[in-house]
């Protein structure tokens, strides 16, 4: 219990720290700057969650050692890195190109975090505590002084770097010996690399597009649903990484799939309800010039939340017993639905034609993972009778 504690609050600092991060940024900077930042951080989020399934998640699920973990983490740092400084340039942002440079050692450190944090809970949110700190104290100051001004993304990024590189801890693992993880371990990778790229660029496009093709701001509303969603968002990453921890074990129980559609519907209602806020005037309060979300919108980002979180059951399971394929597979299917979704929805103007572009592909995800679990087990051979 004391470990499950632990990783949420780890998870929740994390959320946190985001939520902190784009309410400061949505105040202090230039709308159009800010369309741009919420574009990159979306790109940053998606990158960052497909080197945790190529590398952490391998580690945490017991297919993969701590210290080949490390070095694969290496070099899906240095390809986090890359990516990023490509979403700057193709965004012609300057600042967000020195911003970039920062994912290395943010991803090196993550990979530290989330794979000790079962064992280290109190070493690491100290750890975050101290970053946290530094950004929030620094940026106000920045912005005290020099007012509000794009560049102040530079002050949150680059004063974490320091800490985060130095944070990483001793065994970082080397990029050639994580060259030769990853190539040995291909064969499990590449589904989960299809699986992790095609998971994020659903959002990542449907923001883009609503950015070109909507009014001002669009984009950052859009984007902004996800921040006020981060609290749903702490208990889904930490209850995924509970389960890969627990199918690391054994096979989930029956017991534990029933209580697990309990969770799936509470997800629905709380992330309908956090939503709804944006339709009350705390919201043009709080953030001013921003517009509350329609009511189609709400369903369709409550609807894509809860939906993830149905999948974390069956995707653990194939993950466990070395079916990545049938995942990679899942997601095919879930990327053509979004893509179905995208067509049926163009042009993209508003908020919940983001919304129900990804909650397309997430339904069609979380279906054809549960198809995929059910054929397996049929194939599986019936026990030998002594």
């Amino acid at each position: 219990m004391k470990r499950s504690v632990g990783v949420i609050m780890i998870q929740g600092l994390n959320s946190l720290t985001t939520v902190i991060q784009m309410a400061l940024f949505a105040i202090v900077l230039p709308r159009s700057d800010f369309d741009e930042y919420a574009v990159w951080v979306t790109s940053g989020m998606f990158l960052v969650g497909l080197a945790q399934a190529v590398g952490t998640d391998r580690v945490l699920i017991g297919n993969r050692t701590f210290s080949d973990g490390a070095s694969s983490g290496r070099v899906l740092a240095l390809a986090v890195t890359l990516g990023q400084l490509g979403v700057a340039a193709g965004l012609g942002n300057v600042d967000l190109l020195l911003c970039s440079l920062a994912m290395f050692a943010y991803v090196t450190y993550d990979f530290q975090r989330y794979v000790r944090c079962f064992t280290e809970a109190k070493h690491f949110l100290r750890r975050d505590l101290v970053v946290v700190g530094s950004q929030v104290l620094l940026t106000t100051v920045a912005w005290a002084v020099w007012g509000d001004n794009g560049w102040l993304v530079l002050t949150w990024w680059l004063v974490a770097l320091p800490f985060w590189w130095a944070f990483g801890g001793p065994d970082r693992g080397r990029l050639r010996e994580g060259v030769t993880v990853l190539r040995l371990d291909v064969r499990e990778c590449l589904p989960l690399l299809a699986d992790a790229v095609l998971a994020g660029v659903p959002l990542v496009v449907a923001l883009a597009l609503v950015q070109a093709q909507g009014a001002e701001g669009e984009a950052s509303a859009a984007r902004m649903a996800f921040t006020i969603l981060g609290p749903i968002t702490v208990l889904g990453v930490s209850a995924r990484r509970l389960v890969y921890h627990q199918v690391a074990q054994g096979p989930l129980s029956r017991a534990f799939a029933v209580r697990w559609v309990g969770v799936v519907a509470l997800t629905f209602a709380l992330c309908a309800g956090l939503l709804a806020l944006t339709r009350t005037q705390l919201y043009p309060w709080a953030f001013p010039g921003f517009v509350g979300l329609t009511w189609l919108a709400i369903l369709g980002f409550a609807t894509n939340h809860s939906a993830m979180l149905a999948t974390f059951l069956p995707a653990a399971s194939l993950r466990a017993e070395r079916r990545s394929s049938a995942v990679g597979l899942s997601r095919v299917v879930a990327s053509i639905a979004s893509a179905g979704a995208g067509v049926l929805l163009f042009p993209f103007t508003s908020p919940a034609d983001v919304a129900w572009c990804v909650a397309a592909g997430s339904i069609a995800y979380a279906a054809s993972l549960f198809v995929a679990r059910a054929v397996i087990r049929t194939e599986e051979p019936a026990p030998v009778e002594s």
